[in-house]
């Protein structure tokens, strides 16, 4: 009886009494929110181009796994959870459910309040409150900051490559709303073209640029950003550019990008001929 309840014990020292949840991420997006809040022992992959300059946290994702969204790759990791914003098909959930995984598909960010929603799901599926709550009370921190400020009078336009703006709803608007700035395109929605006839009517104090040093967008022959007009306005009014890994994902680094427009458009109140 004794010799059994030794058995019994040592096999029972084998496993842990409690095991934190382990995950993997379908894609870019879901990657920044996992790797900022997870354990390392608790990241069992992310998805390919987690490590790349556009990635604000590549440095975490050096050396990570890093999978395709297909169900026999992602089953084959045995995940407790698994996080998508938009990668892998639409029924992959269901049949990686079906293996055992919680499948948690988080809301694209448009604001920060929505950011903070995403934080807290990704936190309380990872057993990991405490490293939301920290996150939270930072971002909060700053925001407050920037509230703080006076409003400047500063016209913005955000800008990119492909002839892109943000309108109501993007996270750059609610970029430069939190910056103090009026964003020029507020008056549409989504991610509308750059409205050429409204720019020469009424150009922006200032223009926020973003993937201009980027690989990732493509400037075609018919964009709006290679109109001559608009390569007058761009040549002659004060730009903020934001690296790529502030903007590439709507997520708590995004108050970085607020606080550059932030900064830049109280030189330009106080000093318009100021160079950059």
């Amino acid at each position: 009886m004794k010799e059994a309840a030794i058995i019994i014990a040592a096999a029972l020292a084998a496993f842990p009494a409690y095991a934190s949840p382990r995950a993997v991420s379908l894609d870019f997006c879901a990657d920044q929110y996992l790797l900022a809040i997870a354990a390392s022992d608790q990241i069992l992959a992310v998805s390919p181009g987690a490590d790349e300059n556009d990635s604000y946290m590549r440095a975490k994702a050096k050396g990570v796994r890093a999978v395709r969204p297909s169900v026999e790759a992602i089953a084959a990791l045995k995940p407790d959870v698994v996080f998508r914003f938009w990668g892998g098909a639409p029924q992959m959930a269901k049949t990686l459910e079906r293996f055992g995984a919680r499948v948690v598909t988080l809301d694209y960010p448009g604001d920060f309040d929505s950011v903070k929603r995403d934080i807290r799901t990704v936190a309380a599926a990872l057993d990991r409150k405490s490293q939301g709550d920290a996150m939270i009370a930072a971002l909060d921190r700053r925001l407050t900051a920037l509230k703080e400020k006076p409003p400047t009078h500063v016209a913005a336009l955000y800008v990119t490559p492909g002839g892109v703006t943000a309108g109501k709803g993007a996270m750059l608007d609610a970029i430069l709303k939190t910056a103090g700035v009026e964003n020029l395109a507020a008056n549409k929605k989504g991610w509308p073209s750059l409205p050429m006839e409204e720019l020469v009517l009424n150009p922006p104090q200032l223009i926020v640029a973003g993937f201009f040093g980027a690989t990732t967008e493509y400037v075609n022959h018919w964009s709006a950003a290679r109109h001559p007009a608009f390569a007058d306005i761009f040549k002659e009014t004060p730009t903020v550019k934001l690296d790529a890994d502030l903007i590439s994902c709507p997520a708590w680094y995004s108050v970085e990008a607020a606080e550059k427009i932030a900064a830049r458009a109280e030189a330009l109140e106080e000093n318009p001929d100021a160079e950059e």
